[in-house]
C-alpha cells in the first residue's frame, strides 16, 4: 500500500523542447519540508511546475496519495498540491477579492471565504488586516508574494510547492513567512517542496535538502530562467 504523500518516479522535465532534468525520484511525507537545490537554470522551477500539473513531464510520473493526479481530477489535485510562483499574479482587485477568488471555484470544497483567518495571516506576515481593502497590484512584489502565500494556505492544501519564497523579502519578512509555514506544518501536517538557491536558507527552512545537480542535463544549469 502506498504510504507516501507525494512521489516523483523517474521524472524528467523539459522547457519547450530542451530537456532540463532526467530521472528525478523523490518522496515527500506528511509534515515534511524538502528543499530543492541546484545550479541556476538547471530546472528547479520547471520541476515544481511539472509536479503541479502545469507542464507535462517528458518522462516518468507523479503520484499523490498513491494515485495519478488525473485519478483525483486535476482541479482537486491542484487544490491539494498548490504551486506558489516566485512571480506573484494579482487580479486587478482588492487584496480581499484576490484571496477570496479561489473560493468561488467549483473545485473548492471549503465553502465560504474565511475572512477572519485571512486577516490573522495578514497580521502574522507583517502586512496587517487593513490591507484587505487595498488594491493588490499597488503592493510591492514582496507584499504580493506574501499575499500569494496566504491565498494558497487558506485553501488548506496537503502540499505547497514554493518557488524561491523568500527571494523578494527582507530578513524580517522572510522570518515571518518561515514561521507561518512552520505553524502550518505543526498544526495540520502541511508538506512542502521548496526551491531555493541558498543552502543556508534550505537548512533553516527545511528538514532535508534534495540536490538536483546529478539529474541536470550536461551543459544546462549555467544560467537562464528555468530555475
Amino acid at each position: 500500500m502506498e504510504t507516501k504523500l507525494l512521489k516523483l518516479h523517474e521524472l524528467s522535465v523539459k522547457s519547450e523542447e530542451a530537456l532540463l532534468l532526467r530521472g528525478v525520484s523523490l518522496t515527500l511525507d506528511e509534515g515534511e519540508l524538502v528543499a530543492l537545490t541546484g545550479p541556476s537554470g538547471c530546472g528547479k522551477t520547471t520541476l515544481l511546475r511539472t509536479v503541479a500539473g502545469l507542464i507535462d513531464p517528458a518522462a516518468g510520473r507523479v503520484s499523490f496519495r498513491g494515485r495519478h493526479p488525473r485519478d483525483h481530477g486535476w482541479p482537486v489535485f491542484r487544490r491539494q498540491v498548490t504551486f506558489v510562483s516566485q512571480s506573484p499574479v494579482m487580479l486587478e482587485a482588492t487584496v480581499q477579492e484576490n484571496l477570496a477568488r479561489p473560493f468561488t471555484y467549483r473545485s473548492t470544497a471549503h465553502g465560504r471565504f474565511p475572512e477572519q483567518r485571512a486577516g490573522q495571516l495578514l497580521d502574522e506576515l507583517g502586512l496587517g488586516r487593513e490591507r484587505l481593502d487595498q488594491q493588490a497590484r499597488s503592493l510591492s512584489v514582496g507584499q504580493q508574494l506574501r499575499v500569494s502565500f496566504i491565498r494558497a494556505v487558506l485553501l488548506e492544501p496537503a502540499v505547497l510547492l514554493l518557488d524561491e519564497p523568500a527571494s523578494a523579502l527582507d530578513e524580517e519578512s522572510a522570518g515571518l513567512l518561515r514561521r507561518s509555514l512552520e505553524r502550518e506544518v505543526a498544526s495540520r501536517g502541511l508538506s512542502s517542496l521548496l526551491v531555493t538557491h541558498d543552502r543556508s536558507e534550505a537548512s533553516q527552512w527545511c528538514h532535508r535538502r534534495f540536490d538536483l545537480r546529478s539529474f541536470a542535463i550536461a551543459g544546462r544549469g549555467a544560467g537562464g530562467a528555468n530555475g
